[in-house]
C-alpha cells in the first residue's frame, strides 16, 4: 500500500490517508549559487499535516489500479491505518520506504522525517559565458532587455548623432553661400572692387637686332 502512495503522490502532488494525515509536495525552482557559481536542480519538497480526511479520488486510482472494488480499498486502508496507530503507540518508528519515517512523542505528537527524493541531480557550473552575437538578457533599471534590444537601441542613438552633425555642418555650409550670394547680388559695385582694379597692358618688346 505505501507504494502505491509513492507513486500517487509523485504524479498528483497531494494525498489525503483519514487518520494519518496529509502529505503535500511543493515544487521548488532551480536555484543560483553566485558566490560559488553553482546552479542547482529544481527539487521538491515534501510537506506533511497529523490532519487528514478521506481521499476518494486516490481509492478509485488504486481501484483500477489493482483491478479490485473499492471495498477491498477500504479494507486495505483499514489495515494500513490500524497497524499505523500501533506501532507508534508502541513508541516504534514507522519507516515508509522512499517517503519518510514516523515517531510519536509522549506528548502524542506525530513527528515525521521525509525521504522523499524524487531524483535531483547534483548541482552544476554556472559560469556565465557571453558569446558574440549570441542573444542574453540585459538588466536595465526596473526593466529587462535582450542584448540585441540594447545594441539596436545604442547603434541607433550613435547614428543620430552622426546625422544630426553632418545635417549642422550642411546647413552651416548652406547658410555661408547663401550669405556670399546675397552680398554679391546687393553690393556689385563693391563685389567688382575686390582686388586692385588695375587693368594690365602688355608692352611690346624692343627688337633685339636691326635689320639692314
Amino acid at each position: 500500500m505505501v507504494d502505491l502512495i509513492v507513486r500517487y503522490l509523485s504524479f498528483n502532488k497531494q494525498i489525503s490517508l483519514k487518520g494519518i494525515g496529509t502529505f503535500s509536495v511543493e515544487h521548488l525552482p532551480a536555484r543560483l549559487d553566485f558566490p560559488n557559481r553553482l546552479l542547482h536542480a529544481p527539487q521538491s519538497v515534501l510537506h506533511y499535516s497529523a490532519s487528514g480526511e478521506q481521499d476518494t479520488r486516490f481509492e478509485d486510482w488504486v481501484s483500477k489500479e489493482l483491478g479490485i472494488s473499492l471495498q477491498e480499498v477500504y479494507e486495505r486502508e483499514e489495515i494500513l491505518l490500524s497497524n499505523f496507530h500501533r506501532t507508534l503507540n508502541s513508541h516504534q518508528i514507522i519507516e515508509w520506504k522512499e517517503l519518510g519515517n514516523f515517531s510519536k512523542d509522549d506528548h502524542q505528537l506525530i513527528h515525521f522525517v521525509s525521504t522523499f527524493s524524487p531524483g535531483v541531480g547534483k548541482p552544476v557550473k554556472a559560469d556565465k559565458i557571453i558569446r558574440k552575437h549570441q542573444e542574453h538578457a540585459v538588466r536595465v533599471g526596473e526593466e529587462e532587455k535582450t542584448s540585441t534590444e540594447m545594441e539596436a537601441l545604442l547603434l541607433g542613438r550613435n547614428q543620430s548623432k552622426i546625422n544630426k552633425l553632418w545635417i549642422f555642418a550642411l546647413a552651416l555650409f548652406l547658410i555661408s553661400m547663401i550669405a556670399v550670394w546675397l552680398f554679391a547680388t546687393g553690393n556689385p559695385a563693391t563685389w567688382k572692387m575686390q582686388g586692385n582694379g588695375i587693368k594690365i597692358k602688355a608692352k611690346e618688346a624692343s627688337p633685339t637686332y636691326n635689320s639692314q
